[in-house]
């Protein structure tokens, strides 16, 4: 028998073997790619993840921490000696990042886009990277029915306000989302209008900016509700104090992981908060 014959197929068998225990350490930088690991059922491969993955609470608390998704540094990621990167296109900076692409690791980059679309692309491309991409079809038509019955209500509501989006500073001044934020998709997603679709990313808000968009409601993120001082301290903030929405009440807090990650978890909490604006804007009519 001729042993050389069956070299081939041992070379195939070992570069499958290698490449499947290579992927048991890896390292998740944004906390959209974690939560779709988990979602696959692999969490237990993760090695380490970012500041932005808080979800699920209670199996990424106790993970390793390379830093903040945008604050990132190579050595720090490589440092929990990952055999796959898994990085949001959100991360940085590039210098750290580019260094990332150098070293050797295996890295798989997602796009950095705020869509229905975006959320299905990510879980495809993470589950054939961790090769569970029969798990990730699986998630994918879980992620396609939820949106399904998302429209279903939105067409119930018939919900398409205007919108500001504001975030707030350290020292507390407001800045208005524009376009490429995950803001502007989540007003989209409820198919609602940004008032504020002129430029991209953030810009400080004037008084005069924010009474001339007059917006229908002011949506803020969760997280900044202190940073702000509450629902009635964001009505009452020099910038949108003398908008119809803030004179109002129409102000409603956004959650920034569930919502605004885009994840397979954002296509029914779009539909729970359209819910909660409604019903709560038809109250105060």
């Amino acid at each position: 028998m001729r042993i050389d014959r069956f070299v081939p197929f041992f070379a195939a068998l070992a570069a499958l073997l290698s490449s499947a225990a290579a992927q048991d350490r890896i390292v998740s930088v944004g906390g959209d790619v974690t939560e779709i690991i988990f979602a696959l059922g692999e969490g237990d491969r993760l090695v380490a993840v970012d500041t932005t993955s808080v979800y699920p609470a209670d199996k990424v608390k106790d993970l390793p921490k390379v830093g903040y998704l945008r604050q990132l540094s190579a050595e720090g990621v490589l440092s929990a000696e990952p055999d796959l990167i898994i990085i949001s296109g959100a991360a940085g900076p590039e210098t750290a990042v580019e260094l990332l692409r150098q070293s050797g690791v295996p890295m798989v980059e997602m796009e950095t886009e705020y869509s229905i679309e975006s959320i299905i692309d990510k879980t495809r491309r993470t589950a054939k990277a961790i090769g569970k991409e029969e798990e990730g079809e699986e998630l994918i038509a879980q992620i396609e029915s939820d949106w399904a019955d998302a429209q279903k209500v939105l067409d119930d509501l018939g919900f398409s306000p205007s919108a500001l989006f504001v975030a707030a500073t350290q020292d507390g001044a407001a800045r208005a989302a524009g376009l490429s934020t995950a803001a502007n998709g989540v007003i989209g997603l409820m198919r609602g209008k940004n008032v504020f679709s002129d430029y991209n990313g953030y810009k400080t808000l004037s008084l005069e900016a924010a009474v001339a968009a007059d917006p229908d409601i002011i949506m803020v993120m969760g997280y900044q509700a202190d940073r702000f001082g509450g629902r009635d301290a964001v009505a009452d903030h020099p910038a949108l104090s003398l908008t119809s929405a803030a004179q109002s009440g129409n102000v409603y807090f956004v959650d920034q992981v569930e919502v605004m990650q885009f994840s397979p978890r954002t296509p029914k909490a779009v539909a729970r908060l359209a819910t909660e604006i409604a019903s709560q804007r038809e109250t105060k009519e």
